[in-house]
């Protein structure tokens, strides 16, 4: 006799469905996220917070110094204060603020000091018939404040050593070699009198046209105050006025 073959019922068990777990693993993750999010700002709310007590605490203590200075001021005896100290104090700080004011004035004041005192000049046509050579007062021009100009000579308003140098370049179109050599002279005039510093000579050469020929001058002299230095020559109607061929100037040392 053949009987049915049933199989047998698989064993219950406790399983969640798929949905339901989905659902649980979301929430989990909106929860973990927000928690951070909402850590972050109340960490910045904190700091925030923390500076505007130190804020506060520093503004309390410069009002209740503040008002022990006016308690000081007015001796009030029912304030157990030690004035003396307090006052101090105050002193201290203030100097302390005004010290770097007044050290960077004298830094200033000493940069002031040591500015150069300068001066180079270009030589122009003189339309007078003097042999002191006159400079031109634009292009090149360069004079320091301590240093003026006027009618060809360079006068020092400050005691010192001073390098003076001068380049004269000239024209040569003399017909006989035998004329007179032409001399360029640097010299110093002070307290009503002039001497010549330094002084170069050159012979003419037979050109035509003119050959140029440049003499040049330069040394270390101690001026004083008020004293002028100027080039004059034998002969100013030769000498070359083109740029960079005839010039003059002084640097203090």
């Amino acid at each position: 006799m053949n009987e049915p073959y049933n199989p047998p019922a698989p064993p219950a068990g406790n399983t969640v469905p798929a949905a339901t777990m989905k659902i649980f693993m979301f929430l989990l993750t909106v929860f973990v996220i927000a928690q951070m999010i909402g850590t972050a700002f109340f960490g910045v709310y904190f700091h925030r917070r923390l500076d505007e007590v130190e804020k506060e605490m520093h503004q309390q203590d410069s009002y209740v110094f503040m008002r022990m200075l006016q308690k000081c001021n007015q001796k009030d005896s029912s304030m157990l204060l030690n004035c003396q100290e307090i006052l101090a104090q105050f002193q201290k700080a203030f100097k302390t603020e005004e010290s770097p004011t007044k050290e960077t004035f004298e830094m200033q004041k000493g940069d002031q000091k040591q500015l150069p005192i300068a001066a180079h000049l270009t030589s122009i046509t003189n339309s007078k018939s003097t042999a002191v050579l006159q400079w031109a007062k634009k292009g090149y021009y360069t004079v320091s404040d301590s240093l003026s100009y006027n009618d060809g000579k360079l006068t020092v308003q400050s005691s010192g050593l001073y390098y003076i140098y001068s380049q004269v370049t000239f024209c040569s179109n003399r017909e006989a070699s035998s004329q007179a050599s032409f001399i360029a002279n640097l010299c110093l005039k002070s307290s009503g009198s002039e001497r010549v510093l330094l002084r170069a000579a050159n012979t003419h050469v037979p050109s035509k046209p003119c050959r140029q020929q440049s003499i040049r001058l330069g040394g270390t002299f101690d001026l004083q105050q008020g004293a002028s230095v100027f080039v004059n020559v034998t002969d100013p109607t030769q000498v070359s006025h083109g740029t960079g061929f005839t010039y003059f100037g002084l640097f203090k040392l």
